[in-house]
């Protein structure tokens, strides 16, 4: 199983509630439509009392293999996704790991 995790950081001018509506109600619909996609998960965070988080949210995104993950990438399902998050400004750093469950 490989899994596609995106670390995100919304812009200084995106509030929180913002943020949320654009990843749950305008991205995620696009991502869900990805071939081969076997899971999606979007976590957004909030700090500790007194703390304010280092990035604002995750993403997982679980594919059966590396085959799988490309095909969905180069999808057209992909560019729209792409689309919106071009437009969103929100900044993703992007990880590509193969899971190794311990418990």
């Amino acid at each position: 199983m490989i899994k596609w995790v995106a670390i995100a950081n919304k812009p200084p001018t995106m509030s929180v509630d913002e943020l949320k509506t654009w990843w749950l109600d305008i991205h995620a619909p696009n991502v869900k439509k990805l071939p081969g996609l076997r899971k999606y998960v979007v976590s957004l965070t909030f700090g500790a009392p007194d703390e304010v988080p280092n990035h604002d949210g995750i993403a997982e995104l679980w594919f059966d293999d590396m085959a799988a993950l490309q095909k969905a990438m180069e999808s057209p399902e992909a560019a729209e996704g792409l689309k919106d998050l071009q437009s969103s400004k929100v900044d993703f750093t992007h990880l590509f790991t193969e899971e190794h469950a311990i418990a």
